[in-house]
């Protein structure tokens, strides 16, 4: 059950300065400085970030522990390229309401955190192996 939550946190922050661009619009009112309701673009891409983070989890829990750190991260991303697939349309259909002159810098953005997805995996990988092991459980009180 280990990166419960780191994978999916990286997931969401590689997806994130991408759906915070605001959109385009002239003036925006300077009131309050409020949260703006989820798009649904936002919302898209943070379901796809949390499938593929999920389905990742789920491919690292079933990780035999005589499989290099690489080669598990590697047939972990295998193994979801489906919903890799996914994030990578959300985040696209994200970046094509962005004004032209972002889009591909925000593209390349996202590459780029995506891409280091393997390396972040095979990094916690070695992190988990090398943890002291979780000390056992005190005993039920009878």
């Amino acid at each position: 059950m280990f990166l419960k939550l780191a994978f999916p946190a990286t997931l969401l922050l590689a997806a994130a300065p991408i759906a915070a661009q605001p959109p385009a619009a002239p003036n925006p009112p300077a009131a309050e400085p409020a949260q703006p309701a989820m798009t649904a673009q936002q919302a898209e891409i943070q379901r796809t970030a949390m499938a593929f983070g999920q389905c990742i989890k789920t491919g690292l829990d079933g990780l035999s522990a005589t499989v290099t750190p690489e080669a598990g991260a590697a047939s972990v991303l295998a193994g979801c390229a489906a919903q890799r697939a996914d994030l990578g349309k959300a985040v696209d259909g994200m970046i094509a309401t962005l004004p032209e002159d972002q889009r591909a810098a925000a593209h390349t953005q996202f590459e780029t955190q995506i891409g280091q997805a393997q390396t972040q995996i095979a990094d916690a990988i070695r992190q988990h192996r090398a943890a002291p092991p979780a000390p056992p459980a005190p005993p039920a009180p009878h």
